[in-house]
């Protein structure tokens, strides 16, 4: 009986003993050696842990965003050029076939480090076919019935779309004032579709409107891709789901050019080497492979690991200052008085939409 009650004192002391060296309970005194495996660590640890220069998780994401900034704002004034000479379809067959050969290394050194199983790539095919030969088949179709300063201007409406399907399908909250926002932004994306009929610049026709359509539906498509790529890329490397996206553009826009020819595949060949002596045709296509695909696309993806896909999304807002100017550089576009009202109109509801209202003493 004394032996007993003396452990239970030794066992006391070494609870009160635990909470003087810890601050805290026994149990957390004895927290630092939990691990059974200390070499073992989880996938969000190690990408924490290995963040370069010591940078926080905000700063690197904000630097990946402006990097995605910058090469997909220069983005379509670039493409522009491609689409006077050949089509949407075989344009982007050349643009992913480019980057499909340059990140071969890429995707065999992950896929043998990976062994991913067939499930995990019919994932990845079916989603990098929505994202890629679905939206962007649609955004250039588009891009090749308007300008590129109307289609840039477009596509920064994405955030838009993008934070309704985060209220409606990730359930992130919404106030009300970033309601009236949301409304203000949609309201001004309606019109910039809508802007050449409205304005009457002798530039642009129907034929505008219904690229501009082809737009707005990229758009939805493309706000579609980024919520479900942030759900289910979280444990796959970027650079890998790039790689693979880069083959699937290339094999789907192969087929959709051989349909839109309709001339067989040796007609499809001689079109092919025609369009690539045309240098306004391969340089877009160079471009757009290395740094709007494989830089680009990974910047995007990686950054949207660190932050909220709303707040990712709403960095698109800076693309304008990159591609008003470089539009009237290379294209002598300008901006039209409906043009500058729908901005308007986009922008007041970004900025309801982001003020933290809660804050604002009245």
């Amino acid at each position: 009986m004394a032996r007993i009650t003396n452990n239970r004192r030794d066992k006391n002391k070494k609870r009160q003993f635990g909470k003087k060296a810890w601050g805290g309970s026994a149990r957390a005194a004895r927290a630092p050696h939990k691990n059974k495996h200390p070499g073992r660590k989880s996938n969000q640890t190690k990408l924490l842990a290995n963040l370069p220069f010591g940078l926080s998780p905000r700063w690197l994401a904000t630097i990946l965003m402006l990097v995605n900034v910058i090469f997909w704002g220069a983005a379509l004034p670039i493409s522009k050029f491609a689409l006077d000479d050949s089509t949407a379809f075989r344009f982007l067959l050349y643009r992913f076939s480019l980057a499909a050969i340059f990140s071969l290394p890429i995707l065999l050194i992950y896929w043998k480090k990976l062994r991913p199983k067939f499930f995990n790539i019919s994932k990845i095919v079916v989603l990098e076919t929505l994202g890629t030969s679905i939206a962007l088949g649609s955004l250039y179709f588009g891009l090749k019935q308007t300008s590129a300063l109307e289609a840039s201007l477009l596509v920064t409406t994405i955030p838009v779309f993008v934070t309704l399907g985060g209220i409606f399908f990730l359930g992130e909250k919404q106030n009300g004032y970033e309601w009236v926002g949301l409304f203000l932004a949609l309201t001004g994306s309606i019109f910039l579709v809508f802007e050449p009929l409205i304005s009457g610049n002798g530039h642009y026709n129907r034929g505008t409107v219904v690229g501009n359509s082809w737009i707005m539906f990229s758009n939805i498509v493309t706000a579609a891709y980024y919520l479900l790529a942030k759900k289910h890329y979280q444990r796959l490397p970027k650079l890998f789901v790039a790689s693979v996206s880069f083959w699937v553009g290339m094999v789907t826009f192969l087929i959709l050019a051989w349909w839109e020819l309709n001339q067989g595949w040796s007609g499809l060949t001689n079109t092919i080497v025609a369009d690539l002596l045309v240098p306004s045709v391969w340089w877009p296509s160079l471009y757009m492979a290395i740094f709007g695909s494989i830089i680009g696309l990974t910047a995007y993806i990686a950054g949207q690991n660190f932050i909220e896909a709303s707040e990712a999304s709403y960095f698109s807002y800076l693309q304008p200052m990159v591609y008003i100017p470089l539009s009237f550089y290379l294209h002598d576009e300008l901006l039209t008085w409906g043009m500058g009202l729908a901005i308007a109109i986009i922008m007041v509801g970004v900025l309801i939409a982001e003020i933290r209202w809660s804050r604002v003493k009245v």
